[in-house]
């Protein structure tokens, strides 16, 4: 079988055998804090993520994403800085997660970095106007996913500063719902 590249439409039993052919089980995809496999198949075919094998056989999950850490001054001189709270799955599975900035977008094919920072921000905390954003650089790293059990991810994130203003700002937090889960934003005072 061919690489699966981002945007291709994903048979949902092509990709599970090729995962058990590298030795990737799925079991337990869709239990405790993992995603399952539809969610895979629907990153893939959104052209967000895409697998492939590496050069020493291994087959990779491969995402580049744009993290953004979001600010606040108040008038008072307090600053917040806003974090991800938690996931609630639909079927009530709940999930914590310390992405290490507040809002963390993949990209999609022909996207560039900060145009995935901006959806993410307008989708995830429907956030209006103009964005006041630094971009930091970029990194990268391997893990086994914490979504996907068994399969390692090597992200690339593109970091970014974003400074929100007094109309962007909710002292209450933001929450994002999807049709599989609602993920909810807290600030905290620094």
């Amino acid at each position: 079988m061919a690489n699966l590249r981002p945007g291709m439409e994903i048979a949902i039993d092509d990709l599970r055998q090729r995962l058990e052919n590298a030795g990737i089980s799925t079991t337990d995809w869709g239990k405790g804090t993992a995603k399952t496999l539809l969610h895979l198949v629907k990153e893939m075919e959104d052209g967000e993520t895409f697998l492939e094998k590496s050069a020493d056989g291994q087959l990779l999950r491969y995402v580049v994403v744009a993290a953004a850490d979001i600010y606040y001054d108040a008038p008072s001189g307090e600053r917040y800085r806003l974090k991800e709270d938690r996931q609630v799955f639909k079927d009530g599975r709940e999930r914590k997660r310390n992405l290490g900035r507040a809002v963390s977008e993949k990209i999609k094919l022909a996207e560039i970095p900060a145009e995935a920072m901006i959806r993410g921000i307008r989708e995830e905390l429907g956030i209006a106007g103009a964005i006041n954003w630094v971009e930091e650089g970029a990194t990268e790293e391997t893990v086994d996913s914490p979504s996907y059990p068994g399969l390692t991810s090597r992200y690339v994130s593109h970091k970014f500063r974003v400074q929100l203003n007094d109309e962007q700002f909710k002292p209450e937090g933001y929450m994002e719902s999807q049709a599989n889960m609602t993920t909810y934003f807290l600030w905290e005072k620094l």
